[in-house]
């Protein structure tokens, strides 16, 4: 029986097609910064060619080149992209070529793991370019296993012979890395295999930071101090964090301490400041005369309004005893300002001078009706522009998609076509089709939809100081942040508001309430700026929500 003519239909399976390429992906790394200098990366990539040329490989892509720990496999960058390229890529390599087992991974019995995925499910190989050694065998593969595993083993001893040379360091009163602000490590010192920290100018600053601290100064006014005083600035997060580093006071607490003992640098500040500085925090943790609060039901205006004075937000409090709500400047420049107005309380409450801001924007009946005929007029000529931007949009798209069908059926036929080149032409049209659709997705609202939403909005804008008024805490700051996202500035003397950006619907309600205090005529002229609100932000913004 003739068989000849089933061969056709003969499967070719992994093994077959490793055999028939003869293509290889290079790869190279090391561990410190300080050996991607002294061309170690260089030499490798360098032995991996020789390599190649010797065996008749063709090298058709390299990774790796830069600095990384091989101690885990997971948190390094360039080797994930490695076995992430290769699981994806169409034309795979027949190997993964290193000149040291050790520069792929240190990771032991995971990289095991891995290698044996790589083989048997993705069908790449792995080639140590200094030994000859391939996983192509049984014996091959045993001698790379045992490789990875003695890499893993080197690792470990190191780290023993390492810790306790760290520890007798630091038991000698030096410093492991980087030393705070304020603080450098002498470069001359290092050449004579001594460790000198001394203060610079920077220093001088944070000393006089630390003294303000413990008189009682707070973060905020500090901050404020150091950057009108010295032109220095420092974020909160790293200031509150400094009051906690012992470092500043000659104080080494490292983990591989057995204890905590004396450092050998200079201490930046005395004992008696350092604990001032911590007696302050810890009676900061506990209740005082008063509770500060981000937001409260009666002080809802607190961090959404800024001191007209110095730009800082607003923060609030209760007086406990009292029982009474205030508002403060952060810098303390505007005072206390009363939450509410009371028959004893000098100057109108905050809350009730917001309550009377949003009067400024609630329209009657007549300028209601003159602003919504305007907008739906506007809508409709903005929906017919967008129906016809949709329209010629799906043509390009068509186009697009048709062209990626033409560009992918050429790369599938052609078996000698340019991976690289299709796939850079895939990865842009598919750009371009994507951007396209993201353009579609803004499809105009039908108008009966629009006049609902507006009717609300506008109904809403009618009562807005009572419906803020009447509004829990959720529904005040909704509000709040709706009429006006970048907030309000105050005016502590006379409790007056302004902003630099206000809600676009509000905006035209403002323009149209002044105007109609100072003239009888109520025309439709007043809208003539509407043209932004309808094609800049469209009318869902302008619903609250609520």
């Amino acid at each position: 029986m003739n068989l000849n003519k089933f061969e056709k239909f003969k499967k070719v399976g992994k093994v077959q097609q490793m055999e028939f390429n003869k293509t290889i992906w290079g790869y190279t790394r090391v561990s410190s910064k300080e050996q991607s200098f002294n061309y170690s990366i260089q030499e490798q990539k360098k032995d991996i060619e020789n390599y190649a040329l010797k065996q008749n490989y063709t090298i058709t892509a390299f990774h790796g080149g830069t600095y990384e720990s091989a101690k885990g496999d997971l948190t390094r960058k360039e080797f994930k992209a490695l076995i992430e390229s290769v699981k994806k890529s169409k034309k795979k390599p027949f190997a993964i070529a290193i000149k040291f087992i050790s520069r792929f991974s240190r990771a032991g019995g995971s990289a095991i793991g891995l290698v044996e995925q790589l083989i048997n499910e993705v069908g790449v190989h792995l080639i140590e370019t200094s030994s000859g050694i391939t996983t192509e065998t049984e014996s091959g593969q045993m001698e790379i296993y045992d490789k990875l595993l003695e890499s893993k083993k080197e690792n470990m001893l190191r780290l023993e012979r390492t810790l306790p040379g760290l520890k007798t360091f630091l038991d000698n009163g030096n410093w492991l890395g980087k030393p705070p602000r304020g603080y450098s490590i002498n470069n001359h010192s290092r050449r004579k295999n001594l460790q000198e920290i001394i203060i610079y100018e920077e220093g001088n600053i944070i000393k006089k930071a630390w003294k303000w601290k413990a008189e009682g100064m707070s973060d905020v006014n500090i901050r404020h101090k150091l950057l009108n005083i010295h032109q220095y600035k420092i974020s909160k997060q790293s200031l509150s964090a400094m009051w906690r580093k012992p470092f500043y006071v000659g104080i080494n607490t490292n983990a591989m301490l057995d204890e905590v003992i004396k450092g050998s640098w200079p201490a930046l500040i005395s004992m008696k400041i350092w604990d001032e500085v911590q007696r302050r925090l810890e009676s900061g943790k506990r209740k005082s005369g008063y509770e500060k609060a981000k937001v409260n039901e009666h002080r809802p205006l607190t961090g959404f309004i800024h001191c007209a004075d110095c730009g800082a937000p607003i923060t609030s409090y209760i007086a406990k005893k009292k029982q009474v709500h205030y508002y403060k400047c952060q810098h303390g420049k505007g005072g206390n300002m009363n939450a509410y107005s009371t028959p004893r309380s000098k100057k109108i409450g905050v809350n009730d001078s917001f309550i009377n801001y949003l009067t400024k924007f609630e329209l009657d009946n007549q300028d209601n009706e003159i602003l919504r005929s305007q907008i739906l007029l506007l809508t409709g000529q903005h929906n017919s522009e967008k129906e016809v931007s949709s329209m010629n949009t799906k043509k390009a798209l068509e186009k697009l998609q048709m062209k990626l069908e033409k560009v992918n059926e050429r790369y599938l036929m052609d078996d000698n076509s340019d991976e690289s080149a299709y796939l850079r032409i895939k990865v842009k049209l598919n750009g371009e089709i994507q951007l396209l659709q993201e353009n579609l997705k803004d499809k105009p609202e039908k108008l009966s939809n629009q006049e609902i939403i507006l009717d609300k909005a506008l109904k809403f804008c009618q009562n807005i100081s009572n419906h803020w008024a009447l509004g829990d805490i959720h529904k005040k700051v909704k509000i709040q942040k709706t009429l006006f996202p970048e907030g309000l500035i105050i005016n502590p003397k006379n409790r007056e508001y302004r902003t630099n950006k206000m809600n676009s619907l509000i905006s035209a309600i403002e323009v149209i309430a002044r105007d109609s205090e100072t003239s009888e005529n109520k025309k439709a002229t007043h809208l003539s700026g509407l043209s932004s609100l309808v094609a800049g932000t469209g009318l869902e913004p302008v619903t609250f929500g609520l």
